[in-house]
């Protein structure tokens, strides 16, 4: 049975929240900004959930967009969207960690995919897939979990940005936190931190150049600088670039 119009509203205002309390806020700033221009372009996003950044894709002009995720809720919820605000957008249901060939893009991107990885093995091969869609010259542009974070910032002053980041366990390669949304109704999800260094050894090892580590940036609102101060002392998310040969 097809959930209704009311389901998939609900499902898009739980999982989009995020996006728009204030860390929300300098996340989308900072990835976009990062973002070369899509005007005519071709993209790929990786693990694009309910479609939000797909939609502002198409928005800014890009040609060709196409989404995947690992979940059938996730792309059931874009393609009702797409379907209700046609953009163009094609969803497709695949596995990062096994992602195929598509084609060759212009710019391939992965919002908070490959904090996710299982292991640094897995992070490779997620990484390489990711490199292996891009065209020559083409250019990747990941979030991620901020790997020189300060996590007494992260449990105590970010919750002003809407959520905050707390350790759930011993550090491994990668250390395990749950974030928690400070929205209301409040929700948690588990997410992990990777050191310094491992993301751009991956996309090295994936062949790609030119890694950059993007500003981080945030808006320009009447909050004013002392407000943002602890995000830009410790943003919960880092953007890196990288090209293709």
């Amino acid at each position: 049975m097809a959930e209704s119009d009311e389901q998939y509203d609900a499902l898009g205002q739980t999982y989009e929240r995020a996006k728009h309390i204030p860390t929300g806020l300098a996340e989308q700033a900072t990835f976009l900004s990062a973002l070369p221009d899509l005007a005519g372009r071709s993209v790929l996003d990786v693990a694009c959930g309910t479609g939000f950044y797909p939609r502002v894709f198409a928005d800014l002009g890009a040609a060709e967009v196409v989404a995947v995720d690992s979940s059938a809720e996730m792309v059931a919820y874009a393609n009702h969207r797409e379907d209700k605000e046609p953009r163009g957008i094609k969803y497709r249901q695949l596995d990062a960690a096994e992602l195929p060939v598509l084609g060759g893009f212009d710019i391939v991107t992965a919002v908070w995919l490959l904090g996710y990885a299982d292991d640094p093995a897995a992070l490779d091969r997620m990484t390489a897939n990711l490199a292996a869609n891009l065209a020559p010259g083409g250019t990747l542009v990941v979030l991620v979990p901020n790997p020189d974070a300060d996590f007494d910032v992260l449990a105590g002053p970010y919750g002003r940005y809407g959520y905050d980041v707390v350790r759930t366990g011993s550090a491994t390669f990668r250390q395990p936190v749950s974030v928690r949304v400070l929205d209301e109704p409040a929700f948690a999800f588990d997410s992990f931190f990777w050191p310094v260094g491992a993301f751009e050894g991956a996309l090295g090892r994936a062949g790609l150049v030119e890694i950059t580590r993007a500003p981080t940036i945030v808006p320009v609102d009447e909050r004013g600088e002392e407000f943002w101060a602890d995000l830009r002392q410790s943003p919960s998310f880092a953007v890196f670039t990288a090209k293709s040969n």
